[in-house]
């Protein structure tokens, strides 16, 4: 819902701005391809559309990379700390609406697939642990054992 909100406050601020633009300032622009050819507003409105969308997917690219850096650095202190396991990793192909479980932990993949899930007091040596990939339809299990690199975990969903 978040996106779509952004989208629409894009749209309508483009419009806002062909608007002074082109009716109050007099402005012209010209878009040409060899597929069209686009003149006047409306060109002046997905210019300015295009750069500013352009723009709200750098911050948005710029904030996950950030957030994504401040929780892997948080886990590893924490897992440093307090001899907490820490497993991050990729769900591939990534899908939507899918929750990633382990023993009572679970988490949310973001659009990219990528999750990371915390989990004091495992023993990998001791325990059986598992990461579910859990949809409204079905389920796809990873084992995961002592060797296994925990901090960039691939789940293969397609069964290969």
């Amino acid at each position: 819902m978040a996106n779509l909100t952004a989208v629409a406050v894009l749209f309508a601020c483009s419009l806002v701005a062909a608007f002074v633009l082109f009716k109050i300032l007099q402005s012209t622009a010209t878009i040409q391809k060899k597929e069209y050819q686009v003149g006047g507003a409306a060109a002046g409105f997905l210019l300015i559309y295009a750069a500013l969308y352009g723009s709200y997917a750098h911050l948005q690219n710029v904030q996950l990379t950030t957030c994504q850096a401040a929780l892997a650095a948080d886990g590893a202190k924490l897992a440093v700390d307090e001899g907490e396991l820490s497993i991050q990793g990729t769900v591939e192909p990534p899908i939507q609406d899918a929750t990633v479980v382990l023993t009572v932990k679970q988490t949310n993949p973001d659009n990219q697939g990528r999750f990371l899930l915390n989990k004091k007091g495992v023993d990998l040596v001791k325990d059986s642990v598992a990461l579910y990939v859990v949809t409204e339809t079905k389920y796809f299990k990873k084992q995961i054992f002592k060797g296994d690199d925990v901090s960039n975990l691939k789940i293969d969903i397609t069964g290969n």
